[in-house]
Parts: structure tokens; C-alpha cells; sequence
């Protein structure tokens, strides 16, 4: 039984010995995250930490290569690639434009594999629409990473949740994939939780995100009903909603939609005297209440329609009471910032 997680425990090991490696090479070519305008943390931290989330993730994985089919190898090139893109942005920033082009190209790679949706009867929509949801979900997780922990950790408890609900499909890649990340986040939170110590940098965040999408287009591969896809989305609801509400604030000010700001939920629980522990804790539990409530429609506990729109309804609700769509957010004052060591937010 154990043996179904031991991609798991082998990039927890992997990411955990590979971490000093990063720490000195960040050293050795002055690669940090300095303060800026739109950080919420005062001293420059190394920025690598994707690296041996990658290594762990790669090494998790190879315990599945050897009775892999080549199909099932794809995914880990789509994974490498955009974590090169990442990696390269995190040496010297790329384009916006272009990283969206490279994640489109993702979105397009898992279609043509496989692993898509199919909401229409037109295969060119359903491309479009595979295109889309990746792509949205590697930026969103790169948005949430926006301060200590809280991509890990919720990333972490999204692999729980997806090993969760598909524990009785029998299904090979998807455990070893969601055990590998889930070990791979485990371990990086060990330099990553507040304070942090190291950042993961858009190598991480963005595999992150291009793994998570997988593993809910994975689940819908192996689903009769292409509605299932609502169960991953009521899993992701957390990253998701930030970033749909971050769309809406950008266009809805003119302020470009990619131009980063400190208007995300956890900047505002931050500037309303929330400590970043706190945040993180409230951010996690909300996520792993997620994945129980998204458990309880797989068995047919709650109705799937009806608890999706609710679930959704609810954090809209929430983010518009808390005033995410506000143009004018305060800077956090300098006692926040002493806690608030946080990764840069897109």
C-alpha cells in the first residue's frame, strides 16, 4: 500500500538534500529576491528554491519512467519545460507576453497528448479551452506566491486532495505525480514557511501550476462525465478566484493586466494586522475544507452543481467583502513587513 506513495517520501529526500545546493549556487551568482515595490519582504532572499523542487519532482517520478508508456512521459517534458522558462525568467526576466506564449504552448502539448477537456463539439474549442485552463492555473499559482508558505503549503494540501479523491482509481501516474509534488512542497516548506529563508522563484510557482492543471486533466481523462471537471476546480478554488479577481481589478482600473499589485487576499488580511502564520494557517485550512468538501462530491454526498456555484458564490462573496477589487491599497507599514517575508507577486 505504501509503496503507491514512495514517489512521495523519495522527493521529499531528493528536495531536502538538493535545497543547500541551491542555497550556495544562489550564493555564488548573487541570484536573490530584493525588496521592492511590490515585496513584502526587506532583505534579499535567494530566489532558487525551484530547482530542487524539480529535482525531487523528477526524482519522484522516476520511479514510475521504467513502466511508463511514452505517452505518459510527455507530461514530464511539458513539466521541464516550463520549469526551464521559469528558471530563465528567474536569472533574467522575460516578457510577460511570452511567458503566457510558452504557457499556451503547455496547455497545447497535454492536449495533444491526451490530456484535455472536452466541453464542445468542436476539437478547436476544446483545445482553446484545455490552452486556457493551463495556462490560467500556472499564472495563478504564481500570483499566490506572494508570500511564505502559502504556494507550498496550498499546493500541498491540493495534492492531498487530489490523491484523495482518486484513491480508489488505481491510477499509477496520478499518484506518483500528486505524491511527487506533494513531497517535493513538503520539503521546500522547510526553508519557505515564515520567515523564509529561501523562495521558490517562478521556476517553482509555475511547475506548481502546470502539475496541478495535469493532475485535474488527468482526473477528467479518467471520468465519463466531462463535468467532473468541477471537482478539480472546487479543490483550486483558492487560486483561481485570486486570480480572476486579480483579471477583473486589472482591466476594470486600466492598470494593465500585467502589472503586478499588492491587492491579493493575503495582502489585504496582512494589511488589516493579520501575521503572516495566521494568514497562511486560515489560507490552508480554507484549502484543505476545500478538498474535503470536493471529497464529499466524488462519493455523492453533496450534489456537484449545487455545491460548485455555492462554493464559488461563497469566496466571491468573501473577496468582494474584504474589498479585492479596491484600486487603492495602503502599502504594509514597516512592522508587517518585518514579518511578511513573502515572494514577489506578479
Amino acid at each position: 500500500m505504501l509503496s503507491k506513495y514512495l514517489p512521495g517520501f523519495v522527493a521529499l529526500i531528493c528536495c531536502l538534500g538538493v535545497l543547500p545546493l541551491v542555497k550556495r549556487l544562489a550564493h555564488r551568482f548573487n541570484l536573490f529576491d530584493a525588496p521592492g515595490p511590490l515585496k513584502i519582504h526587506q532583505d534579499s532572499i535567494p530566489r532558487l528554491g525551484g530547482i530542487a523542487m524539480f529535482a525531487g519532482l523528477v526524482a519522484g517520478g522516476a520511479t514510475v519512467f521504467f513502466h511508463a508508456s511514452k505517452m505518459e512521459l510527455a507530461p514530464f517534458l511539458v513539466f521541464a519545460a516550463i520549469w526551464l522558462v521559469g528558471l530563465a525568467d528567474d536569472i533574467r526576466p522575460l516578457g510577460p507576453v511570452l511567458r503566457f506564449v510558452v504557457h499556451i504552448g503547455a496547455g497545447s502539448a497535454l492536449w495533444f497528448a491526451g490530456w484535455r477537456l472536452q466541453w464542445f463539439s468542436q476539437p478547436v474549442l476544446d483545445l482553446l479551452a484545455t490552452c486556457l485552463f493551463v495556462a490560467i492555473l500556472i499564472n495563478a499559482m504564481n500570483l499566490l506566491d506572494g508570500m511564505d508558505g502559502l504556494a507550498a503549503g496550498t499546493a500541498a494540501i491540493l495534492c492531498f486532495g487530489f490523491l484523495l479523491i482518486s484513491a480508489s482509481d488505481g491510477n499509477v501516474l496520478e499518484t506518483s505525480v500528486a505524491s511527487a509534488l506533494l513531497g517535493a512542497c513538503v520539503a521546500f516548506l522547510s526553508v519557505n514557511a515564515p520567515p523564509a529563508r529561501m523562495f521558490m522563484g517562478d521556476s517553482g510557482s509555475t511547475l506548481i501550476g502546470v502539475v496541478l492543471a495535469f493532475l485535474s486533466l488527468n482526473w477528467v481523462r479518467g471520468q465519463a462525465d466531462s463535468r467532473n471537471i468541477l471537482i478539480p476546480l472546487i479543490l483550486l478554488s483558492v487560486p483561481i478566484m485570486d486570480a480572476a479577481l486579480a483579471i477583473f481589478r486589472r482591466t476594470r482600473t486600466q492598470s494593465g493586466l500585467f502589472t503586478g499589485d499588492r491587492r491579493h487576499f493575503y495582502d489585504i488580511l496582512l494589511q488589516r494586522g493579520w501575521a503572516v502564520e495566521v494568514v497562511l494557517t486560515f489560507s490552508i485550512g480554507v484549502t484543505g475544507l476545500l478538498v474535503f468538501v470536493g471529497w464529499l462530491c466524488v462519493r455523492g454526498i453533496l450534489g456537484l452543481l449545487t455545491t460548485f456555484a455555492l462554493v464559488e458564490f461563497a469566496l466571491a462573496t468573501g473577496a468582494l467583502l474584504l474589498g479585492s477589487l479596491h484600486p487603492d491599497l495602503p502599502r504594509v507599514p514597516p512592522s508587517r513587513q518585518e514579518n511578511s517575508i513573502g515572494a514577489a507577486a506578479e
